[in-house]
């Protein structure tokens, strides 16, 4: 007996997808799409200025290591938050940028990827 022979007539109604379900799932795929590309646009208050980076850019960061020599942390932009005052090291009215770094020029493999959670100013960034 093969598998179709096996299900019932209830069981064939149900594991058929329809057309409207088809086009409803792909709908609401489109909109969320098309919603995340929209939303940090969107989201910004006019009275703010627009960030210097978007969510979803690739970044990278240069820093030098203990032995002085020049070192790059690739990563892309997860978040972006607005500071209206002074926070630590960040000094009032600026966006910080929150980033998922993939990989470094430094060579150490095993830390890569990572998130550190740790805010970055726009001023240390650049687009790659």
């Amino acid at each position: 007996m093969t598998f179709s022979e096996r299900l019932s007539d209830s069981d064939e109604q149900t594991s058929a997808l329809s057309r409207r379900d088809l086009l409803g799932k792909f709908s609401a795929i489109a909109v969320t799409a098309t919603g995340a590309k929209l939303l940090p646009q969107i989201a910004i208050p006019a009275k703010y200025p627009l960030p210097q980076f978007s969510i979803g850019d690739l970044v990278a960061e240069n820093w030098t290591d203990e032995f002085d020599k020049e070192q790059t942390d690739f990563g892309e932009i997860l978040g972006v938050r607005w500071l209206p005052e002074s926070h630590s090291c960040f000094e009032a009215n600026t966006w910080v940028y929150y980033i998922y770094w993939t990989h470094s020029t430094c060579g150490s493999e095993f830390c890569y990827p990572c998130y550190d959670g740790e805010p970055t100013r726009g001023c240390d960034l650049r687009l790659v």
